[in-house]
């Protein structure tokens, strides 16, 4: 995580975080919310399953148009 944003207007105060694609991984194996977890701690957990998902998938695209430019 090298770059964080903030946003300091009033009434819209929010940090954007970019987050490496092999941090997301991490991140989910040492997140384990209990059953008193806020909600948004659930949805942070889903966003990041999402982009791992999304990753796995970008990383299957790239390896099979790796194997087809060696044809």
């Amino acid at each position: 995580m090298d770059l964080i944003y903030t946003n300091h207007r009033h009434g819209e105060r929010r940090i954007h975080i970019e987050i490496d694609e092999h941090e997301v991984a991490d991140i989910l194996d040492d997140v384990a919310p209990g059953p008193e977890a806020f909600a948004a701690t659930g949805r942070f957990i889903e966003i990041l399953r999402e982009s791992h998902r999304r990753f796995a998938a970008d990383r299957q695209c790239d390896a099979v148009e790796t194997e087809t430019s060696r044809t």
